[in-house]
């Protein structure tokens, strides 16, 4: 009998996107490998050509994880297969995960003119879930990148209602 894994990795070589499959469980599997305080700090969006994107939150946080670089590459690899990454990039945003506020200047602005642009827990599980329907993982990401810029464009374009 053939383990369901084992499917499905040899319907991905088949397919020929066994490494596109892999590269897309990278940005998954990040907080996971790197621990729960780089987690908190950090957050891969996007891998291109075994390139990882990652979003962090300060310059500090950059720096420290681009020390740790290496290290990560070859976690990262050892659980996803030989050759996924081949290199991390680190982006300071000063994002805020779910449940905190975005406290960067031009973000809310001292006059509350505009609205924290990142999403509630809500619209994010709301998301999750119109995206859970859709088979192909990369379709299912890109589906629901589209749709989180859409209500983040939305909320932007929408005057913030008064506290």
């Amino acid at each position: 009998m053939v383990r369901l894994q084992q499917a499905l990795d040899e319907s991905l070589r088949r397919l020929g996107i066994a490494r596109q499959a892999r590269r897309a469980r990278a940005v998954d599997v990040w907080a996971e490998v790197v621990g729960t305080a780089p987690a908190r700090a950090s957050m891969a969006t996007a891998c291109k050509d075994g390139v990882l994107f990652v979003a962090v939150k300060t310059s500090v946080w950059a720096n420290e994880l681009s020390l740790l670089k290496a290290d990560i590459i070859k976690k990262l690899n050892r659980r996803l297969g030989r050759g996924t990454i081949v290199d991390i990039r680190f982006q300071a945003r000063g994002f805020a995960k779910a449940g905190e506020t975005d406290r960067s200047p031009g973000r809310s602005g001292r006059d509350g003119a505009r609205q924290v642009r990142n999403l509630t827990a809500a619209e994010k599980e709301e998301i999750c879930e119109l995206a859970a329907v859709i088979a192909d993982p990369d379709v299912q990401l890109a589906f629901a990148r589209a749709l989180a810029a859409a209500k983040r464009e939305q909320r932007a374009r929408s005057p913030m209602e008064p506290a």
